[in-house]
């Protein structure tokens, strides 16, 4: 990579990777400056596993897209994200999945699951606070915690990722994961694994929110001293 130069999508304003052009991307392009990081990756795609991986999650994306008759000239959002997550397990034929899910988010994980289930597929489940460990064990002071003076179980991300393991699960979904938890569950689980629902306690776990409003209601996010 050029020391003088630093991959930066972020800033482009053509997108021209979209295209047929994707040579011609300004000079902090990824495409232009780690080339040879994009040639040493294509090979790993003609892994038949990965391979299939890859194509059946670009079939879902195209899937995910409808023509509708008063707006004919550009595709249209037609599925949930719900839906392509069973529609991408059934092209993968995968019949066992995880759920590593959040305690907080019980009530909807009582919800997906059944419907899991009645898709056909097999469906294991594992809370975030299974095992009972009391965040002492990892260093948590009791005025550290959500409620000091009451007793409080860890998250076990660690725990959740080797129990689906050793249930050898074809394919994992994380449901509300606290920020350095879901990381923990992504770093030590085998099978792969989509997010389904991010944590954001404030926004209904709907975190682009603050995204929107960067600049009304959660400016602070840009000009807090956070």
């Amino acid at each position: 990579m050029n020391e003088e130069l630093c991959v930066n999508c972020a800033a482009c304003a053509t997108l021209v990777c979209r295209t047929a052009e994707s040579q011609k991307g300004p000079d902090y392009c990824a495409t232009r400056i780690e080339a040879d990081v994009i040639a040493g990756t294509r090979p790993l795609y003609q892994d038949p596993e990965l391979a299939e991986f890859a194509r059946n999650a670009s079939l879902v994306e195209a899937e995910s897209y409808i023509r509708v008759p008063w707006y004919p000239a550009h595709p249209s959002p037609a599925t949930t994200r719900l839906e392509e997550i069973i529609n991408f397990c059934r092209k993968m034929k995968y019949k066992k999945l995880g759920v590593a899910y959040c305690a907080g988010l019980v009530n909807e994980v009582r919800i997906l699951v059944p419907i899991l289930e009645s898709k056909g597929f097999q469906v294991l489940s594992v809370c975030c606070k299974h095992g009972g460990i009391p965040k002492e064990e990892i260093g948590i002071k009791d005025s550290e915690k959500v409620r000091p003076g009451r007793w409080e179980s860890m998250c076990n991300p660690i725990s959740q990722a080797q129990i689906l393991n050793k249930e050898k699960t074809d394919f994992n979904i994380v449901v509300g994961l606290c920020v350095g938890h879901d990381s923990l569950f992504l770093k030590h689980a085998e099978a792969m694994t989509t997010v389904f629902v991010v944590k954001d306690r404030l926004l209904g776990h709907n975190p682009v929110v603050a995204l929107y409003q960067a600049s009304g209601y959660y400016r602070r996010v840009k000009e807090g001293n956070l």
